[in-house]
């Protein structure tokens, strides 16, 4: 759903599901879970990758190098704002899917 070379935040999935950024916790739960195709891709809104992430065989350096790899530049240790998809970008992905695109 998100594009390589982007990231996103839980409130922001949240929001695009629900209408609000209060499933944020349900949306990080649903990351986790081994059909989510590209956890990694899914990050504190602040771009900060949170320390108790885990998958790809690693933890948050782990993220990051996948995100690196994909094209996500991080600044101070954060991932780039301007590369952040917000949730009407993930409400018109979702809509694209579904019609097919």
């Amino acid at each position: 759903m998100i594009p390589e070379g982007s990231w996103t935040a839980y409130g922001e999935i949240g929001r695009a599901a629900t209408g609000s950024r209060s499933a944020h916790r349900q949306v990080a739960r649903a990351v986790h879970d081994p059909a989510f195709a590209t956890p990694w891709r899914v990050i504190h809104a602040d771009g900060s990758i949170p320390d108790g992430w885990r998958g790809l065989g690693g933890g948050p350096e782990k993220c990051r190098e996948q995100l690196e790899a994909e094209g996500v530049r991080f600044l101070n240790g954060r991932a780039d704002p301007a590369q952040k998809i917000l949730s009407d970008e993930i409400e018109l992905l979702l809509a694209g899917a579904e019609a097919g695109d």
